[in-house]
């Protein structure tokens, strides 16, 4: 029994990128090893991969937290505003050439 407990931890830790053919194997093992009763695998690892999905969305949605907490306070361009800067950028240009008959130097990227 502890070696069950044992491999359950070890597995437990590696539950994010846990596969079904991953717990497929693990499984498998413990059966053969006596540990688990075969007409009980399948549901083991229905609930192992069911976990490991669980695991990687709350995994997920304490990331996306985070990344709010960080950004409260800064505000952050939308693709909307960049457009939106972008094409005002442009209008001045234009108007620039049109009130001096010279274009504006290109700022490269970089």
């Amino acid at each position: 029994m502890a070696r069950l407990i044992e491999k359950s931890i070890l597995l437990g830790l590696g539950m994010l990128t846990l596969t079904r053919d991953k717990a497929a194997q693990f499984v498998n093992k413990l059966v053969e090893e006596g540990e688990v009763r075969p007409e009980e695998a399948s549901g083991i690892i229905d609930k192992l991969v069911a976990r490991g999905e669980a695991d990687r969305e709350a995994l997920r949605k304490l990331v996306h937290e985070e990344l709010d907490k960080c950004s409260i306070g800064v505000p952050l361009a939308s693709r909307k505003d960049i457009v939106e800067l972008s094409q005002k950028i442009d209008e001045l240009a234009a108007k620039v050439e049109e009130l001096t008959g010279k274009k504006p130097a290109k700022k490269q990227a970089g």
